[in-house]
């Protein structure tokens, strides 16, 4: 059962826990803190325990979070329950688990933290902490607070990702073709890929692919998955059409490349495992998720290709965010753990290690990777910043029906082996995705 069709089970354990929270009977906003200022500060210097729950591993946490609150936070202690398939935040919801704080994107708050009445909204919090806002990247706060968003300030960026064009050089070199370079439209990209789509006597390069499942969720024409009004499927506009033949059909109409497809789905491991793939478009924290077998390769990267009438748009910001929940009875140091994670001087940390700031901060951007096993590879590492990113579409609590049930493992996989039409198979990835979604109410 998916997991909003649990939303009566989830609200009748969060009503218990909110009954002794101060926030709001909707849980909505935090009151306004009545602490003077110096109170304030002699709070949140007081030893005080508190949860965090998130996807990440416990190495995961440790390693991006955990060691660098310990060091800035010595007084607090802070527990990290990571998300297992027992322990999901229903399951935590319905044993009473008491939770302060979560990570998630703009999706997951929407779809899980919101609906089941967890999610705070931050904004007087803010106020009263004395963040200022207007040091992220705009769409850092938009993505949350919009009507498109999430709807309200339920949490702050802590990382961001976008997506480049990985490409392997040794493949250029073997056929003779020029590197790509920042700035390429799609058109130039498609030139390229059929001059690199090639045997060799040893091996079938492929030109070009793309992640499709990052792509689509974040895709640089801001187009819905779903229609947030009638909370159906609505991939079949003229835009959605342009997009799939585009990024799609026209690569897929390369003929080795179709062959490859039927014969095995391309994935990442065609680009940095057999190394046949020549240009590959993924997130940019791939580059240190896959370290150990990029650092294998003779590559680089650039911007992802643009739209021609779209010029520098790359796809939606994809933020990672921090934020309280309404049943936390200690706020004001929770947001002392956000406020830590948000500051220059965290940002510029794991800046350095190769994962994208939420700020607008340029000594920030510019120290990126450059404290990673790569720093010595001269890599093109300001590609990540090249693109600006495109506005935020419509985030609904059924994308992904579209996504996974409608598109990725189904009818686009059909459009690129040829074996229906843009047409027919966008209308079928919508009649499928709204099955789902039927059942799913």
């Amino acid at each position: 059962m998916v997991f909003w069709k649990k939303c009566a089970i989830l609200l009748s354990a969060v009503s218990v826990l909110a009954a002794t929270s101060a926030c709001s009977e909707d849980n909505r906003a935090a009151e306004e803190p009545k602490d003077s200022g110096n109170e304030l500060r002699k709070k949140l210097e007081e030893p005080t325990e508190l949860t965090v729950f998130s996807l990440e591993s416990p190495d995961g946490w440790n390693q991006k979070y955990g060691e660098y609150l310990k060091r800035k936070l010595p007084q607090y202690k802070i527990t990290h329950i990571s998300q297992t398939e027992s322990s999901r935040l229903e399951h935590l919801l319905s044993s009473g688990t008491h939770i302060d704080l979560y990570i998630a994107n703009a999706r997951s708050v929407k779809q899980q933290y919101i609906s089941s009445n967890v999610a705070l909204d931050m904004s007087n919090l803010v106020k009263s902490h004395q963040i200022d806002l207007s040091g992220f990247e705009p769409e850092g706060i938009n993505q949350m607070t919009s009507p498109e968003g999430a709807g309200g300030l339920y949490g702050l960026p802590i990382s961001n990702y976008t997506m480049v064009m990985y490409y392997n050089k040794d493949i250029f070199d073997k056929l003779g073709v020029p590197y790509p370079v920042d700035g390429m439209t799609w058109e130039e990209t498609y030139e390229l890929a059929k001059k690199l789509t090639a045997n060799s006597g040893e091996k079938q390069y492929l030109g070009f692919w793309i992640s499709p499942k990052h792509y689509l969720r974040t895709n640089q024409l801001s187009l819905a998955l779903v229609d947030p009004k009638t909370e159906k499927a609505s991939v079949t506009s003229e835009e959605w059409y342009r997009l799939f033949d585009t990024i799609f059909k026209k690569f897929s109409d390369i003929t080795a490349f179709r062959e490859r497809a039927i014969k095995a789905w391309p994935s990442h491991d065609a680009f940095n495992v057999t190394q046949e793939l020549a240009m590959y478009v993924m997130q940019s924290s791939w580059l240190m998720a896959a370290q150990e077998s990029l650092g294998k390769m003779n590559f680089d990267m650039v911007s992802m290709p643009t739209f021609k009438d779209k010029p520098k748009v790359g796809v939606q910001a994809a933020y990672t965010y921090m934020g309280i929940t309404s049943m936390s009875q200690k706020k004001d140091q929770a947001m002392e753990v956000i406020r830590q994670l948000t500051s220059e001087d965290y940002q510029m940390e794991m800046s350095r290690l190769g994962v994208m700031t939420s700020l607008k901060s340029p000594a920030v951007q510019q120290a990126y990777a450059t404290n990673t096993p790569f720093k010595d590879k001269k890599l093109n590492m300001q590609a990540v910043f090249y693109n600006k990113f495109a506005p935020t579409a419509p985030i609904t609590a059924y994308d992904e029906f579209v996504v996974e049930d409608g598109l990725e493992k189904t009818q686009l996989r059909d459009m690129v082996k040829g074996l229906t039409d843009l047409n027919s198979g966008l209308r079928k990835a919508e009649e499928i995705a709204n099955q789902k979604i039927s059942v799913s109410k």
